[in-house]
């Protein structure tokens, strides 16, 4: 839904899990369907997502939550407030 009204002109990366079972069958059975893939997957997304300086993001997610709390503490301290962040929770866009 969001993509489909992000503005043109926008460049949209999306990155975590790929395998449609793991998100079905829940974290535990994901990982071993995976062999851990997914966990990795994710990992490497949280760190990626440390070198952004807009962040799309919906608060009402646990992760997008994460993100946005190392963004404010971390990414931003380092580079003086320097980010942004777009919620894209129902009803903010």
């Amino acid at each position: 839904e969001f993509k489909a009204q992000m503005p043109p002109n926008w460049t949209v990366y999306v990155s975590g899990p790929t395998t449609a079972n793991a998100k079905t069958t829940g974290p535990g059975k994901g990982a071993v369907q995976t062999e851990g893939q997914d966990g990795l997957d994710s990992l490497a997304a949280l760190l990626i997502s440390l070198e952004a300086d807009k962040y799309v993001l919906t608060t009402e997610s646990n992760w997008s939550r994460l993100i946005n709390e190392l963004r404010k503490n971390v990414v931003d301290r380092r580079c003086g407030d320097c980010t942004v962040m777009f919620d894209v929770r129902p009803g903010e866009w």
